[in-house]
């Protein structure tokens, strides 16, 4: 009996429904930024480690981690990896030398330089190319009008020490600097049953699955699984009320970071960053911002096997090395309302 006078009741609402009046809605304007996530703290207090992709898989539901070590981990954004995510620092392209990507190009910015991060969700960017699943966008600081400076010391788990520094502000009315630089290391991490890097790799040997020639030798077995400085140095210039010339220069130095999921390790990883950019804004009517920029970034990553016991009587060597030049120029306006950009890579 019940069933029976629910179903009445449905149809009597769906019959109502079906009688009611059209209703015709104004324009409704809606200003947003769709599938943009914009992460502001990626070196808080519960962050310790310079690692960017460990901070961002900390800070953002939709990134996960690909750890292989301490240090210079990558990222999945939505379920996507390697070149189907872009990632561009101030703007410049940094690819990494690594074909096992023990260098992805997330790991040469450290998170005490990381103002903030813009994630696009993909697929594809008129202005960045080769985006499938997202478009990574980091800005790091940017020099301050007065005069300020902060100094770091962090410790944690498995003897991870880290130091950093930056200092900046006006020097003239029209001119401003910043300096930063840091240094950390760390040990050996312990998985669940408190292997390191030695009993990790032993129990995959006695499991069968990898040789024991990958196994490290006895004076390395100790070794600490990373050593990582930075320095970034940023000079800004006002030309004119409107005119803007900004130099900056970024230098990664990692030393002897070990993989214990792979038969080699990273004897060193170095990068250098160059970027020159001309900001001009109002200059016209066809011309609300008019941005120049000029970049060039080299990386060089050796991978050895000289820690290993196969690399005990004939250590093998890959010394690989990447540059990367680019030059842009993009014009925004006015018109009708919208903003129209347009520009040239």
């Amino acid at each position: 009996m019940t069933r029976i006078k629910t179903g009445i009741y449905l149809s009597f609402a769906c019959a109502l429904s079906l009688q009611a009046a059209q209703v015709e809605l104004g324009t409704i304007d809606v200003e947003a930024k769709v599938d943009t996530e914009v992460i502001k703290d990626v070196h808080g207090e519960d962050i310790k480690s310079a690692d960017l992709a460990e901070a961002l898989f900390k800070q953002s539901p939709s990134i996960a981690l690909s750890r292989r070590s301490g240090i210079a981990n990558d990222i999945f954004v939505r379920a996507q990896r390697k070149d189907n995510i872009n990632v561009t620092i101030d703007g410049t392209k940094v690819c990494g030398a690594c074909p096992n990507r023990m260098d992805p190009p997330i790991s040469h910015v450290a998170t005490n330089n990381v103002d903030y991060i813009e994630i696009n969700e993909g697929p594809y960017s008129v202005e960045d190319f080769g985006v499938l699943s997202a478009d990574v966008k980091i800005h790091t600081i940017k020099p301050s009008e007065e005069l300020e400076g902060e100094v770091n010391l962090g410790f944690g788990s498995w003897g991870y020490k880290k130091a950093s520094f930056n200092v900046g502000g006006g020097i003239t009315d029209t001119v401003r600097f910043l300096l930063s630089a840091s240094a950390e290391t760390g040990e050996q991490y312990e998985d669940g049953d408190g292997n390191d890097f030695v009993g990790q790799i032993d129990r995959e040997i006695s499991a069968g699955a990898v040789p024991g020639t990958v196994q490290y030798q006895p004076q390395y077995q100790d070794m600490d699984a990373y050593n990582k400085k930075t320095v970034m140095a940023k000079l800004f210039w006002n030309i004119t009320d409107n005119q803007e010339l900004r130099l900056s220069y970024t230098a990664n130095r990692s030393d002897d970071i070990l993989y214990p999921s792979s038969k080699m390790d990273a004897i060193y990883d170095d990068s250098d960053i160059f970027n020159v950019e001309y900001i001009a804004k109002d200059l016209g009517t066809y011309s609300k911002e008019l941005n120049v920029q000029l970049y060039q970034s080299t990386v060089e990553h050796p991978m050895s096997t000289m820690y290993r016991i196969m690399g005990a009587s004939s250590e093998m060597t890959h010394a690989l090395d990447t540059k990367m030049q680019g030059a842009k120029i993009k014009n925004s306006f006015d018109l009708d309302n919208h903003t129209i950009t347009v520009g040239l890579d």
